[in-house]
């Protein structure tokens, strides 16, 4: 056999060799690249002596009998409610522990973030009216959310006038003291779905509410 002829018959060994190992590894490859994400992280930073007290209180808090304008989806979207409580966490929490499968769908994402801050302030200084939430600033005038801050899908508010004063000019700044201050933000991505909360609440020592405010966006395709 001419040299040229045994060149060809192992340039065509080697193809073949590559085209079946090519074809035994795709789905490894495709897999470790396009490997599904699915996770969920629920952090809580709060070192607080009433610590369960107070997550408790928040996430297992009645909100439709707080927020102004609460509209829920009817099914086959029960969890976008306009507010975070515990039954949602756990919806959600559960849908990722069951999403097991393999998907052939690239890019898939599946994930949870959930971040609970809890924190006391010895002076919260709120600036409403009667009807708004203009800005909640510390004690170092270090502004701890803002109307303006972002541009959402919509917003959920409650003051509670049984414990602060009613406003009937524009404007007033109250000096809450002794409060606690809560900052809870979510983000849910699954394929066509998107949920960010940025939700607020200010307790008093009694824990009772004195304010919430919730930003929310939420995307169904």
């Amino acid at each position: 056999m001419k040299r040229k002829d045994k060149f060809i018959c192992l340039s065509l060994v080697i193809i073949y060799v590559i085209i079946v190992v090519g074809i035994i590894l795709s789905p490894v490859i495709y897999y470790a690249v396009s490997k599904p994400i699915i996770y969920y992280i629920i952090e809580y930073d709060i070192n607080l002596s009433n610590r369960e007290e107070i997550i408790d209180k928040v996430e297992n808090l009645n909100y439709t009998a707080y927020l102004n304008h609460i509209y829920k989806y009817p099914d086959p979207y029960p969890e976008t409610q306009k507010y975070i409580d515990r039954d949602l966490i756990n919806l959600l929490k559960s849908r990722i522990e069951n999403d097991t499968g393999f998907y052939s769908w690239p890019p898939y994402s599946h994930y949870l973030r959930y971040y609970f801050l809890g924190e006391n302030h010895s002076k919260l200084y709120l600036t409403y009216s009667n009807n708004t939430i203009f800005s909640l600033k510390d004690q170092n005038n270090q502004s701890l959310l803002l109307v303006v801050d972002h541009v959402w899908g919509g917003i959920e508010w409650y003051l509670n006038f049984t414990q602060i004063p009613y406003v009937y000019n524009d404007n007033s700044t109250l000096v809450l003291s002794e409060s606690i201050f809560i900052d809870i933000n979510m983000v849910y991505v699954y394929p066509f779905r998107y949920y960010s909360f940025d939700q607020y609440l200010v307790l008093n020592k009694n824990l009772d509410v004195i304010l919430i405010f919730i930003y929310h966006i939420i995307s169904i395709d």
